[in-house]
């Protein structure tokens, strides 16, 4: 095997390791509010896609509204913890 290969292959065992860790899963998501329910959560759309992701908690002391653009945390980098902590400021 030569140099340019191996080093390739821990260049690929390295980034497979850090993927399954969720090291390139990132904290914070753009999205956008759909729907403002009841209960004070929000049915968003998260990083452009066409499917609604329903009642994420958002902050309470925030006012939000149909169409306004957000910031998703994704706690502790796992999509299945969210939170809207506030809005985001779009020129």
């Amino acid at each position: 095997m030569k140099q340019n290969e191996f080093i390739n292959k821990i260049q690929d065992i390295i980034s497979n390791f850090l993927d399954k860790r969720g090291f390139y899963v990132h904290e914070f998501h753009l999205g956008k509010v759909a729907c403002v329910n009841s209960d004070g959560t929000l049915d968003v759309y998260i990083d452009a896609s066409t499917t609604i992701t329903p009642s994420v908690p958002a902050n309470p002391d925030v006012k939000f509204a149909v169409n306004d653009h957000i910031w998703v945390h994704f706690v502790n980098k796992n999509p299945n913890n969210l939170f809207v902590p506030y809005k985001r400021h779009v020129i």
